[in-house]
């Protein structure tokens, strides 16, 4: 007595469908880094309640969670912030100081300091409103 035998196929896998997923988790993995960068960038400003608009002729001064620093839109370093301080006080009677809520309170009075040494009339603080 003779069986049927039946031939075997052997398994393959579809590969295409497995190099698709891959692409789509690599785009995912790049963008959400990109977002975060993007969101580190930024300055998260401490809340308050009250708050008054800051005059439109004062000079600003960021500081952001990561200790850089800009004057205006130009970055300057801690050691030469004295320095700009002096210069930019020939054209600015007020300094707003933009500070992210990260900002350690040490390098918030290094500004404070480092103003009143450059002879400026008065330094605020920029805040956003409350939820």
């Amino acid at each position: 007595m003779q069986f049927e035998s039946f031939e075997r196929e052997s398994p393959t896998i579809n590969v295409s469908a497995l190099i698709d997923v891959v692409f789509i988790l690599l785009i995912f993995v790049v963008l959400a880094a990109n977002f975060d960068r993007v969101r580190e960038m930024g300055v998260v400003l401490p809340q308050a309640d009250s708050t008054s608009a800051a005059s439109p002729e004062a000079q600003t001064l960021t500081l952001k969670a990561d200790g850089t620093m800009l004057l205006g839109d130009a970055p300057v370093t801690r050691e030469g912030l004295g320095q700009a301080l002096l210069k930019s006080r020939e054209s600015f009677e007020v300094l707003v100081l933009v500070g992210d809520s990260k900002v350690a309170l040490e390098e918030a009075v290094f500004v404070f300091d480092e103003a009143s040494k450059a002879g400026f009339e008065s330094v605020s603080i920029a805040t956003r409103k409350a939820d």
